[in-house]
């Protein structure tokens, strides 16, 4: 562990603990599927930057973007903490739903062609704007299901996958990344856990399979900051949303992408 946050200091030195949600980027409006439009938001510190970091954030999905940035879900774990990847030199991108599913997306939506498709739509119209840049799709929580999405189904789309608080148990009979197969030693990936995660739809036992099963590094974080209230075990304040360790959790995440250490299993 201490390997994975070894060029933490040099990363992120001057990042408050809770940075503010991106609001000085550029919102657009990608036409995905007939009839259907995706809003991105879109921040970079430097016109070619050596990654694009794509953020899928939890349920329900809906950032209900505009020019200011997100204008719901600001403290989910991705979105809250956005700006720490703008600090690092890194493009950020911020994925709202699509315009057919303004209200939010359920599990199984994230697990279908359509939402593919949509994925597909961000990460061309991503490597149009930085054409020298490797892409990373960065999922929490429900927002995993998207990202693994992609994965299963083309496995080339991006660069990098990163899974954090994955949801591998159903709830309610929605979508899961139980049955992910994507071929790890090809593909790069990335599943971030915390041990005290209450929320059921992500135990920690089973983001460890599922890394496992693909070949996917692994990386077990230790908080138990905001745990023991039934009511927020599955949001972004609590230990599913890695409160108070952001700045460890993406500065591994940043140190993984550039390989500068070799990541603990």
């Amino acid at each position: 562990m201490r390997r994975f946050l070894g060029a933490l200091a040099a990363i992120v030195v001057s990042i408050q603990t809770f940075a503010a949600p991106l609001d000085h980027g550029d919102l657009v409006r990608l036409t995905t599927r007939d009839g259907v439009t995706q809003s991105i938001f879109i921040e970079s510190p430097a016109p070619n930057p050596d990654w694009v970091v794509v953020l899928f954030p939890g349920t329900p999905g809906a950032l209900h973007l505009d020019a200011t940035g997100a204008t719901t879900l600001r403290g989910n774990f991705l979105v809250r903490s956005a700006s720490h990847w703008l600090e690092a030199g890194d493009a950020v991108v911020l994925v709202d739903t699509p315009s057919d599913k303004a209200d939010g997306v359920d599990d199984l939506f994230r697990l279908s062609s359509e939402s593919f498709a949509d994925s597909k739509a961000v990460v061309a119209n991503v490597r149009q704007r930085f054409p020298n840049a490797k892409i990373a799709l960065v999922g929490t929580s429900a927002g995993t299901v998207s990202v693994g999405n992609a994965a299963q189904r083309d496995p080339s789309l991006a660069d990098a996958y990163v899974l954090t608080s994955p949801v591998t148990v159903s709830r309610r009979g929605g979508g899961t990344l139980a049955s992910l197969d994507v071929d790890g030693t090809k593909y790069r990936g990335l599943v971030v856990s915390n041990q005290h995660d209450e929320c059921a739809s992500s135990p920690p036992y089973a983001a460890k399979q599922l890394a496992d099963h693909n070949h996917f590094d692994f990386v077990s974080m230790d908080s138990g900051e905001g745990s023991g209230d039934k009511t927020t075990e599955c949001q972004g304040h609590s230990p599913h949303g890695f409160l108070g360790i952001e700045r460890q959790v993406l500065g591994g995440i940043q140190d993984w992408l550039l390989r500068k250490s070799e990541v603990a299993k």
